[in-house]
């Protein structure tokens, strides 16, 4: 605590005068009752005046097409705020968050940086009151809003200012009129409440790793002290500081494939009665070079504390400079990353200012052993033996001696680690997987040694080998895949997918789409977050109609009730209402869409994940679902699919056992509902496409035969096989999934096919909830079949599951096969 501060001593003084008086040998005793509480105090009104010498322009947001930013993240509508300034353009959102940023007529790349009051360890619920122009020149945006449950307001000022940023200042506001508390012990009079918060930021910058100095990129749980933190993707990147000195920025535990919000907030300071909190002061710098570029822009620092070096530029695509601080003891703290790919910068060596110390330097590049460390000032006149090594991997897949596109998969083994071509996808490379389109693909490799896997989904042999890389070598990797299993009739579909229209998923269509044909899936249904997407332009451009269609939809993300997919869409139709609204009234908005109505396909996903589950937030009882249905008013069960197997869970396998449960809970209660299963895939590494998928028999899996209508009906009737791996299907007396028979015996067919990749070590039947039987595998060498006859009731239903237990580490390591079939009823 800083007690030289005002606003602490007046805290102090206000406090001490609050307090009930001191008792002694003469005061009154506890058990006394208490006096009459003090009338309210009604303090002033408080004046928060708006920030000085604010820059640039600001006027309310006309229409989306209104302000000069490009991309699929652009959130701008009327009644929003457009600020611009020295090439720059910021929206503030009318719920009071900075929600787009950058460069005039540049890509937008911003999810939502809130400003956020924090009591405790919890960001303060609130209310916007007020979003308004304010200012001399009314350039400045204001945002009130009212904390929830405390006698207080949160105040924003956005606008931009000094070093050309964009400055948000805060302050917490005390109400006008605050009612006395009891402080707790038994005969304690009332007093006015100590008021305390921390003032801070929420940084969603859209799922990809924030930078932090001194740490690096973030992906697990921490605490951290920073200068600055700063994000980079999609071709626009940010960074943050605070005026008053270190951020102190707070990560959570995130989910597998995804990146943890920022709340940062340094310090609890008071807030006055009848005044307000010190105020803070952040700035925020874009660039369209790289996130190190905007750290550097960053004007919290004094300007005079700053120093000028050259860097050179790097050959390789995507090269970077890596800064670290070092303190002559050969300890290095990182400091930042910053372009130096000739293509980004220019050809010639460039010229920053750093600040005084002394910094290390290495270039780096993705697909790249990193250089060596130099002296910041020594690493321009050493470039060149600075520059980062890799040798080359020259690959080629072909089908009967035809390119075809495929998956490549790369791991170090004997202890070199995987390569890295970086978190953000550059022509199907990620981390250390590679989406080859066009069936071929050359890409950097540190030196070391490796295996190798291509593959082309679930129904093709995958080519696996070793391989030795040299620097400045290239090794040439020719691989022969071919079909060995038969779908004839089924498509295989992925029917929850995101990308960048979503803001958790920093994937480019192209770039989604790359992944899709790469891995054999035929139909792909866009389903973004509350945005209508068709990835039908982006094929016709990339020439991949032949491999690949695209249905339009939409994914219902409702704080309330969970997530739900609706499809087909017409390309140009608004998202579906998603805030205020009860099941229903999604469920009745998916059936009026065109061009399908009331056929328009619902899907429920992921029902029991937490928060976002609609089984979960409905308290879905599964054994006892009649009951369930007559004590839960608001609950609906007229959705078409449920999310039985969800990609989320493919690297724990028993997270599909419960939905499992709950889908066969519904069917034995004589609802119909097909289980599907799909990726939900956000990013091209993490999240692999087409893991799961559905096999949906339509009749003919010509290219260019494809029907939507027969699609959309094939998969209402249950005409569905998921596979995440093995390919299993049933027939009972010559029906098959999703049909009917009468009751009486039956033969029963079972057969399961998987290329020899993929491990399938049982077979279980499972008949009204139970499991019937289970046929072991041993020795597989292509299809599978099992025949058996049973008696079949009323109301009976039976499907296939089929297991294998060793992973399928050519495609995804650690995951094992599980596939299912809808079932076969029993009239």
């Amino acid at each position: 605590m800083r007690l030289s501060s005002p606003f602490v001593l007046a805290f102090a003084a206000l406090a001490a005068s609050c307090a009930a008086a001191p008792t002694g040998p003469t005061g009154a005793s506890a058990s006394d009752p208490p006096e009459e509480p003090p009338a309210p105090v009604v303090p002033r009104e408080v004046s928060l005046e708006p920030p000085r010498g604010a820059l640039g322009t600001a006027a309310p947001v006309e229409a989306r097409d209104k302000v000069p930013l490009k991309g699929l993240r652009v959130d701008a509508r009327p009644g929003d705020f457009v600020l611009s300034h020295a090439g720059r353009v910021a929206v503030v959102s009318a719920k009071g968050h900075l929600v787009d940023y950058g460069l005039e007529g540049g890509a937008d790349g911003m999810v939502s940086l809130q400003s956020v009051l924090q009591i405790g360890l919890g960001v303060a619920a609130s209310d916007v009151v007020r979003v308004d122009l304010v200012g001399e020149k009314k350039n400045v945006v204001r945002v009130d809003r009212a904390v929830r449950g405390q006698p207080l307001s949160h105040v924003s000022f956005y606008h931009f200012g000094t070093g050309d940023a964009l400055w948000i200042e805060s302050a917490a506001v005390a109400a006008p009129e605050i009612e006395p508390v009891d402080p707790g012990p038994l005969g304690a009079a009332k007093r006015l409440p100590a008021l305390a918060v921390t003032l801070g930021e929420n940084i969603h910058w859209g799922n990809v790793p924030t930078w932090v100095e001194g740490a690096g990129a973030v992906t697990r749980a921490l605490h951290f002290r920073a200068e600055f933190v700063a994000r980079d993707s999609l071709g626009t990147a940010y960074a943050l500081c605070s005026e008053e000195g270190p951020l102190f920025a707070r990560f959570g535990s995130p989910e597998y494939g995804f990146f943890e919000a920022a709340l940062t907030g340094e310090r609890v300071v008071p807030v006055v009665h009848a005044g307000f909190s010190e105020r803070r002061r952040v700035a925020v710098t874009l660039s369209d070079r790289s996130a190190g570029d905007a750290a550097l822009a960053l004007p919290c620092r004094a300007p005079a504390a700053r120093r000028r070096v050259a860097l050179p530029t790097v050959a390789a695509r995507g090269g970077r400079v890596e800064l670290a601080r070092c303190d002559g003891a050969g300890r290095r703290r990182v400091y930042a990353e910053l372009a130096a790919d000739p293509r980004v910068v220019g050809k010639t060596d460039r010229t920053i200012e750093l600040p005084e110390g002394c910094f290390d330097a290495r270039l780096v590049a993705p697909g790249h052993a990193p250089g060596p460390w130099f002296r910041v000032e020594s690493l321009a006149a050493e470039a060149a033996r600075a520059q980062p090594i890799a040798g080359r991997l020259r690959v080629s897949v072909t089908e009967a001696g035809n390119p075809i596109p495929a998956r490549l998969l790369v791991r170090g083994k004997d202890g070199t680690p995987d390569p890295d071509w970086g978190d953000e996808p550059v022509s199907g490379a990620s981390l250390n997987v590679a989406y080859l389109d066009r069936g071929e693909r050359e890409l950097f490799v540190p030196p070391g040694k490796y295996h190798v896997a291509l593959t082309r989904g679930f129904a093709y042999s995958a080519h696996e080998e070793d391989v030795e890389i040299t620097a400045g070598r290239d090794v040439v990797v020719r691989a022969k895949l071919e079909r060995v299993v038969d779908t004839k009739g089924f498509v295989s579909a992925d029917l929850h997918l995101h990308a960048e229209p979503s803001p958790d998923a920093p994937a480019p269509l192209a770039e989604r789409v790359r992944s899709l044909v790469s891995v054999g899936v035929d139909v792909a249904v866009a389903t973004d977050h509350n945005a209508v997407t068709d990835y039908g332009p982006t094929i016709r451009e990339m020439g991949l109609g032949a491999d690949l269609v695209s249905i339009v939809g939409d994914e219902v993300t409702s704080p309330a009730w969970g997530h739900f997919n609706v499809f087909p869409m017409l390309p140009a139709a608004p998202a579906l209402p998603w805030i205020g609204v009860l099941p229903a009234e999604i469920f009745a908005a998916a059936r009026a869409q065109k061009p399908y109505g009331t056929s328009t396909i619902l899907q429920v996903n992921h029902p029991r994940w937490g928060g976002i589950g609609y089984f979960e937030l409905l308290r879905f009882d599964p054994d006892d679902v009649k009951g369930w249905l007559d004590r839960s008013p608001l609950a609906d069960l007229g959705f078409d699919l449920l999310e039985v197997y969800n990609g989320d869970h493919s690297r724990y396998i028993a997270g599909v056992e419960p939905v499992m449960r709950d889908w066969y809970a519904l069917l034995d209660a004589g609802f119909r509902v097909v289980g599907t299963g799909n990726s939900d895939s956000h990013k091209l590494a993490y999240h692999e496409a087409g893991l799961p998928r559905n096999l949906v028999f339509v009749g003919s899996d010509a290219k260019g035969a494809f029907s939507e209508a027969a699609f959309v009906d094939a998969l209402r009737k249950g005409n569905v096989s998921v596979s995440g791996g093995p390919f299993v299907r049933i027939e009972v007396a010559g029906a098959g999934m999703g049909e009917t028979i009468p009751p009486g015996e039956a033969e029963v067919t079972v057969r399961v096919d998987a290329p020899p990749w993929i491990d399938v070590d049982r077979i279980e039947l499972v008949k009204r909830g139970k499991t019937l039987r289970t046929f072991p595998i041993t020795g597989r060498k292509g299809p599978v079949e099992q025949r058996f006859r049973e008696t079949f009731e009323k109301g009976d239903w039976i499907l296939a599951i089929a297991r294998g237990t060793r992973t399928m580490d050519a495609y995804v390591p650690g995951v094992p096969p599980l596939s299912f079939t809808n079932p076969v009823f029993v009239r």
